[in-house]
């Protein structure tokens, strides 16, 4: 028999999870009545809208892509402009750089949760209010959950983005306090919010730096802050702050500082928006330069500097001067900048290509024609999860992983290279790793318009256990047999109900398992079979028993012979386990019982039943 290793897909909490829809951030509402829609793959305007998008301002789609709500700063609107029932008089500031962000409760298909965080001059602190789209015929309403204040966060300023946890269901609410100086994690559960956050101290600013954004990288590995003066008054720091985060644990570490100012109090360059590409691997900073008027500029820095300060700052290109303020991905993997510093602008520019080094990144400024004056600071804050280009659904070695496109609208065709060697031009590929490691998936996707995409994410694979039983085996009957998988670590659950055991000990023949899970999660299952050699089988045919008489010892038992087994040995005993002979045949015998023990060339020892002597 062939053995098999099956490879366990578990729903377990640290397994990703596809969502097989992720176009909850395909409609933005922002700025002066205006707004995008990406459903399509690319940019549809919204023209007209009946209210106006601060920066403090949030929507949110169904997996579809229809729109459910927005929020301005104040009110929530649901999907018709009317203003959502109890969604009114919420606690917000409308010129906070990422003042609101809404997100879908964990387990939940109909609950939403709106976080606000104040101005820089404020000290509201951070807030929550809950939506349960079930109500009002499914147009919604806030829940009595409104205006909740998050007490850990009293001194919650500007700054206010999410991120999934590893474990791909739970949501990772991050803010700055400014009193405390450290940054403020809350896990948002299936529970609801975890109201004391995870602390990690920050670089000191004081509370007019604040404003700018706050921005973790795709790969979730690094978090980038910019601190800006918000009075102008010639703040002490006016730069970004280089951390790196932890997606399991919530840690933020601080690394160093990036700024483009000499350190004397004159503050030319002020920072003021961040973005990653797609793939983590470039990062894009927008600065005031306050050397040339009221336009920005855009810089482009290399991530695989990120320790070292010099090398960051070193891999520094200049990508534009212009219309670049705020930025923000957007599904169909372009970057979208805002325009200018102090008014109102009337388009919105484009990074086409962020993945590019340099200026190839085709960088195109007034791309889209919104209107005059329409275009404020920021775009709307996003969960980082829904802007993934593709995702995986699995992470252990010998596992079929299915990878799921984020690609609108589908693709004409697109390659997948899985960074073993191994490529597919499917949709959806399904890809064993055969191996644990990290591997950098690579996807070209060629659309209908012609229009070429290129991304990449790395995906960490766990070496799954490697329990081994052995080969299917023999055994005379009887005879216990031992299976062990001791030298793989893990937790153990047996096909006999044995739980927790590396070791089992068996005496019935018929098929054994074992799954051995990990500290990850992976699980793995082997097999074996236990048999028993086939007994030796006596023909009674011709079997004559002979009694004695007259209490003498003439009795006799003959005519039996052996088949189905090579016999090695045999003998006959007495009820007293006596050796009594080694002929088939046997005489002399006295009143009793007698067995015939045969023993055969694998060691195994057959017993016959007893053959009784009686005296005639």
């Amino acid at each position: 028999m062939v053995k098999q290793k099956l490879y366990i897909v578990l729903t377990l909490s640290f397994i990703l999870q596809i969502t097989y829809a992720q176009n909850q951030a395909n409609i933005w509402l922002f700025g002066d009545y205006v707004g995008l829609d990406f459903n399509t793959g690319e940019p549809l305007i919204i023209p007209y809208v009946n209210t106006q998008y601060f920066n403090a301002s949030a929507t949110m789609c169904d997996p579809s892509g229809n729109l459910l709500f927005t929020f301005n700063a104040n009110i929530i609107r649901n999907k018709n402009g009317q203003i959502m029932q109890n969604g009114d008089g919420l606690i917000g500031h409308k010129v906070a750089s990422m003042g609101a962000l809404i997100v879908q409760k964990p387990g939940s298909n109909n609950l939403y949760y709106l976080f606000t965080v104040p101005r820089y001059t404020s000290y509201d602190g951070m807030y929550y209010s809950v939506v349960n789209m079930n109500l009002d015929g499914g147009l919604g309403a806030v829940t009595n959950e409104k205006n909740i204040p998050l007490e850990a966060a009293w001194d919650a300023l500007e700054k206010l983005v999410a991120v999934k946890h590893e474990n791909g269901t739970d949501i990772w609410i991050i803010t700055r306090k400014f009193k405390d100086n450290c940054f403020a994690s809350f896990l948002l559960t299936k529970d609801g919010i975890i109201s004391q956050p995870i602390l990690s101290p920050a670089k000191n600013s004081d509370f007019y730096e604040m404003v700018g954004n706050m921005k973790v990288s795709h790969d979730k590995k690094h978090l980038v802050v910019a601190y800006t003066d918000g009075q102008g008054i010639g703040a002490l720091r006016q730069a970004y702050d280089i951390c790196n985060f932890n997606s399991s644990t919530g840690v933020i570490d601080f690394l160093f500082t990036l700024t483009k100012n000499d350190g004397t109090t004159q503050k030319i360059f002020e920072p003021w928006a961040v973005e990653f590409s797609p793939d983590s691997k470039l990062l894009y900073l927008t600065f005031f330069n306050e050397a040339v008027g009221d336009l920005m500029e855009l810089y482009q820095y290399d991530m695989q500097y990120y320790e070292d300060s010099l090398q960051l700052l070193q891999s520094e290109i200049k990508i534009a001067t212009g219309p670049v303020n705020g930025l923000q991905l957007a599904r169909d993997g372009k970057i979208y900048c805002t325009g200018n510093f102090y008014d109102h602008y009337d388009y919105v520019s484009v990074i086409h290509e962020p993945w590019k080094r340099g200026t190839d990144c085709n960088f195109e400024p007034d791309a889209i024609y919104m209107g005059p004056d329409k275009v404020y600071l920021f775009l709307p804050n996003i969960l980082l999860d829904y802007l993934y280009r593709f995702e995986w659904d699995a992470h252990c070695s010998g596992q079929p992983i299915t990878f799921q496109p984020n690609f609108i609208p589908e693709p004409a065709s697109i390659l997948w290279s899985f960074g073993d060697f191994s490529t597919s031009y499917d949709l959806w590929p399904v890809h064993i790793y055969e191996h644990g490691g990290s591997y950098e998936v690579n996807v070209t996707v060629n659309y209908p318009n012609g229009r070429i995409e290129k991304t990449s994410r790395v995906i960490d694979i766990v070496e799954s256990p490697h329990p081994d039983l052995g080969p299917d085996t023999l055994v005379c009957e009887g005879t216990p047999v031992t299976l062990s998988v001791a030298g793989e670590p893990g937790s153990y659950a047996w096909s006999n109900g044995t739980f927790g055991q590396p070791t089992i000990t068996v005496l019935d023949t018929g098929y054994y398992w074992v799954n051995v899970t990990n500290a990850e999660g992976c699980r793995t299952r082997d097999s074996i079979h236990v048999g028993w050699y086939h007994k030796a089988v006596l023909n009674e045919t011709n079997l004559v028993i002979t009694p004695t008489s007259c209490g003498g010892s003439n009795g006799s038992i003959t005519g039996l012979t052996i088949e189905g087994v090579i016999p090695v040995t045999w003998g006959w005993y007495d009820g007293n386990g006596n050796l009594l002979g080694n002929n088939l045949d046997i005489f002399g015998l006295p009143v009793g019982n007698y067995f015939l023990h045969v023993t055969d060339d694998h060691g195994c020892v057959s017993i016959s039943d007893s053959y009784t002597i009686t005296d005639a």
